[in-house]
């Protein structure tokens, strides 16, 4: 738990600084007399000592000024405990009040091209590493996700970023179910999930990485990177590139979530992908075909 540190500080014969690692919910400002500090507690507080003589505070500093009856020396120890004591409640709210808030989850559902698959986006991000799992199988990473086949409708589930999506099966919809899977998700989230692993977890690497494919490979998986993958998450897909192959101008690709089984997927194949590869890698592409389309 954090903790509440104070540093005080001999200025100049008259000053002495104190300072805190929060801020305080005030502004920069100098008072002169307890009549002055009397709508703030800390600042009030020490005209009961009988050697203050001005009190200035900001968010997380405050400058003592003293009368020529005591030295600083001879005091700051004790103004500093007063100081502490006063802060403390103020802290420990405050500190509470952050963590909650660092806590609440937002999850919004989102409804995609493919009908049968909804998007659930959270205000947190949930993987660094992408995981697709359908029916039948389990994830051997996320305990997470294979809770999510506990509902007989699921069919597959793909994690990726800050978003979930879920396809169901053929003799489902989402009308039903929705609001009741997002509150299930919500709550999955809320106590069990793990949000301190996600930033511990390796980046997956993406076949862009290896050297070893041939000029055009790259080139292409570098348009499909770039350009492809950020429009297709938005509507909670992805897609991979699979092979390249030079004498039929053929480019392969894997679609997942979302894109996986889309009705739209071959209109946005051929007029989206295929199109832009042709032109953004000249003569070397004639056709784009999904392998799982």
């Amino acid at each position: 738990m954090k903790k509440l540190i104070i540093k005080s500080n001999i200025v100049s014969d008259d000053l002495a600084s104190f300072r805190w690692n929060f801020d305080l919910n005030t502004e920069n400002k100098k008072y002169n007399t307890v009549e002055e500090a009397k709508d703030l507690p800390l600042a009030k507080e020490m005209f009961y000592l009988p050697f203050i003589k001005s009190v200035s505070i900001s968010k997380n500093e405050m400058l003592l000024e003293r009368f020529d009856i005591v030295s600083w020396k001879d005091v700051l120890d004790e103004v500093e405990k007063i100081i502490e004591k006063k802060l403390q409640s103020i802290f420990l709210d405050k500190f509470k009040m952050d963590e909650k808030k660092e806590n609440i989850i937002t999850l919004y559902a989102e409804s995609t091209p493919n009908p049968k698959v909804m998007k659930f986006v959270c205000n947190k991000l949930l993987t660094k590493k992408i995981h697709e799992v359908k029916r039948g199988n389990s994830s051997n990473e996320s305990k997470f996700i294979n809770s999510i086949f506990s509902f007989d409708y699921v069919d597959q589930v793909f994690l990726n970023d800050n978003y979930i999506s879920v396809t169901l099966g053929k003799k489902y919809n989402w009308d039903s179910h929705v609001n009741n899977f997002r509150d299930f998700l919500k709550e999955k989230l809320e106590k069990e999930f793990d949000f301190s692993l996600v930033d511990k977890k390796e980046v997956e690497k993406n076949n862009s990485n290896n050297q070893s494919l041939d000029y055009v490979s790259r080139q292409i998986i570098k348009v499909i990177d770039e350009y492809v993958k950020p429009s297709v998450a938005m509507d909670g897909g992805n897609i991979l590139f699979k092979q390249y192959h030079p004498k039929e101008k053929l480019v392969e690709v894997v679609l997942q979530g979302a894109c996986s089984g889309c009705p739209s997927s071959t209109i946005t194949l051929k007029n989206g992908i295929e199109n832009m590869l042709k032109e953004m890698v000249p003569g070397k592409v004639e056709t784009v075909a999904a392998i799982n389309g």
